[in-house]
């Protein structure tokens, strides 16, 4: 069986409980395997919480937030803000505000989508959509995104791999939403933890016994038990 280059993981649902406390057992299985090869957190989240969660973690290597449209190439390195419609999604937010009661988070320290809780339907949301060719909705399980058509993990893995040297197809993905689908597409080999949407179980290759980061500590243990990552004990090139 093929050996992998390194990991790509989704944070919450994916290394976190659904109240998003982070699992130590996810924990524990990131230091086992960190600064031994690179562990990539691909997130809907903002760049300021995901940076906080690799020191966490222990990872130093890319970040990659706002489900693609942010990219770290390392923990203390300038981020790449990749283009995106903004103007054209703040508009298509405004109109979804003043129809429906929406809920929107971290609106100060995203810079390249707009996230808001699911307190309604996507049913209800898409009509509104309809005239902003350029935005789509996507269900991350935790909140909803209105994110630009042009940006998703699965290219902003490609994006970070090829600085690397490496290809996207070098590489693990663990998740559990929707928004991971792309990213298992892209990556060489996929896990979905237990509590994963079946959208994303379907377009795994594994299906882990676990739910959350206890599933994420899973994944390792199965990667590493099948010699299917390699390892280094002071392997530092690939932090860009």
């Amino acid at each position: 069986m093929k050996r992998f280059f390194g990991i790509a993981t989704d944070i919450d649902g994916t290394i976190t409980y659904d109240d998003r406390r982070l699992s130590g057992e996810a924990l524990k299985a990131a230091h086992m395997i960190s600064g031994k090869l690179p562990i990539i957190l691909v997130t809907g989240n903002t760049l300021c919480f995901s940076r906080t969660i690799s020191k966490i973690l222990g990872t130093r290597s890319p970040i990659i937030a706002e489900n693609g449209g942010i990219f770290l190439p390392s923990y203390d390195a300038e981020p790449f803000v990749l283009t995106s419609h903004m103007d054209e999604l703040r508009s298509a937010l405004s109109l979804l505000q003043k129809n429906l009661p929406i809920q929107v988070f971290d609106s100060r320290e995203r810079l390249t989508d707009v996230s808001f809780a699911r307190t309604v339907s996507k049913d209800e949301i898409l009509p509104y959509l309809s005239d902003f060719p350029n935005i789509y909705l996507v269900d991350a399980e935790f909140a909803y995104h209105l994110t630009d058509r042009s940006i998703c993990k699965g290219d902003a893995l490609e994006k970070a791999a090829k600085r690397m040297g490496k290809t996207a197809g070098d590489f693990v993905a663990i998740g559990d939403s929707d928004n991971d689908i792309d990213l298992f597409k892209s990556a060489g080999f996929s896990f979905a933890v237990s509590n994963a949407s079946d959208s994303v179980k379907r377009e795994a290759n594994i299906v882990l016994q676990n739910k959350y980061g206890d599933g994420f500590a899973e994944a390792i243990h199965y990667l590493l038990k099948n010699d299917m990552i390699e390892l280094c004990d002071e392997c530092r090139d690939f932090y860009l």
